[in-house]
């Protein structure tokens, strides 16, 4: 009798897991393997085209520039009328504010991707911010890391989308190729950890996770006590199952089911369920490490994308290649700290942003007026 009730206790267990298995996602995604797509060579077509791959991919733009109301409808809008519109609005302080034509509207579509919160449209700031603080992240940094090429992709994706022709630079044989998802080939190996999920699905874009901040969705941060493996596995699937007080509807892509393996599914809800009650709180108060080498600061702070920098081939700053014969280094540091104090001829006041001293701590500052010393002719 013993061994009959052993039987039939395992048979039941094995029907549960079999039902269970069919509760996952079956469909099989689209896990092409990344290629590497060269740049050399691409002209401002291949650049365009790049630039609209990027903005509904890599870049995931259209998480919120969409219709649903969580950030402007570029795609749809007028931008041939609203950029202008935009750079002559009083609100407006940036590169380009009181400017106008395609190199203006240049720089201020990429000051948008590397300082969202310079300007943020009515009605689209962070909740009590009145306006002052974007949601959208830093698309240059973690979690979306776009390089200074990409940056410039989407730039003119957009100005081509506005009736503008790009003014961005094209790039060189030296710039690192782009990493493009496939439509198709061999699959991708599989994920194999929570945290590998997230990166791949972009997560953290709109859930504060690893340090990203983001505030577009709901923080996560103890969620296994707020929620059940099976509500957070059901979130996932159908986000739209459940709303967390003070969000809407349709925001969180809905295909996630379609597009994640069952393990991978199970990977990011234990890795979820695993979360603090709390952000790590770093030492420096949650400021962002400091930069170590004046590489490293080219990099945070954007530089090459308005100076001819490691083949960016930038021209809305001058050239700084050789700068080192031309001035010297307490007249490199003014111009970073007050970029208005002396303006290159050709080029105009008020296009350098005038906060670095502000933003940069100073072994920053020494970095990278030593990198710029000694840069070559």
């Amino acid at each position: 009798m013993n061994f009959l009730r052993v039987i039939g206790f395992s048979v039941v267990i094995l029907l549960l897991f079999m039902g269970f298995s069919h509760i996952l996602p079956q469909v099989e995604p689209d896990t092409s393997a990344p290629v590497e797509v060269s740049t050399d060579g691409l002209d401002m077509d291949g650049m365009i085209a790049l630039g609209e791959s990027l903005f509904s991919g890599k870049g995931t733009c259209t998480l919120c520039h969409n219709g649903m109301g969580r950030a402007p409808d570029t795609l749809v809008m007028d931008m041939s009328t609203t950029y202008p519109e935009r750079l002559l609005d009083a609100r407006y302080k940036g590169v380009s504010a009181g400017k106008e034509g395609a190199k203006a509207i240049e720089a201020y579509i990429f000051e948008s991707m590397t300082d969202p919160s310079a300007f943020v449209v009515e009605g689209f700031g962070e909740k009590g911010s009145n306006d002052t603080i974007s949601p959208m992240p830093t698309v240059n940094k973690a979690p979306i890391e776009l390089t200074v090429v990409e940056m410039n992709a989407v730039t003119a994706f957009l100005q081509d989308l506005a009736g503008l022709t790009p003014t961005v630079p094209l790039p060189s044989a030296d710039d690192a190729p782009v990493v493009e998802e496939p439509s198709s080939g061999e699959a991708a190996p599989l994920l194999t950890s929570g945290e590998a999920v997230v990166d791949e699905h972009g997560c953290a874009a709109c859930h504060d996770l690893g340090g990203s901040g983001a505030t577009l969705g709901p923080s996560l941060y103890g969620i296994g006590k707020r929620m059940s493996r099976a509500i957070v596995m059901e979130s996932i699937i159908d986000p739209n199952a459940i709303i967390a007080d003070g969000y809407d509807a349709d925001f969180m892509p809905a295909d996630f089911g379609e597009e994640m393996r069952g393990s991978e599914l199970l990977l990011l809800t234990d890795y979820l369920l695993a979360l603090p009650d709390a952000a790590p709180v770093n030492e420096d108060d949650g400021d962002e490490a400091l930069a170590t080498t004046g590489l490293e600061v080219v990099e945070n702070f954007g530089c090459a994308g308005c100076h001819d920098l490691d083949g960016s081939e930038a021209d809305i700053g001058p050239a700084l290649n050789g700068i080192g014969k031309r001035m010297t280094a307490d007249q490199v540091r003014v111009a970073i700290l007050d970029p208005n104090a002396e303006i290159t001829e050709g080029y105009e006041a008020d296009m350098m942003p005038d906060y670095f001293g502000d933003d940069m701590a100073e072994s920053e500052i020494e970095l990278i007026t030593d990198y710029l010393m000694n840069l070559p002719e």
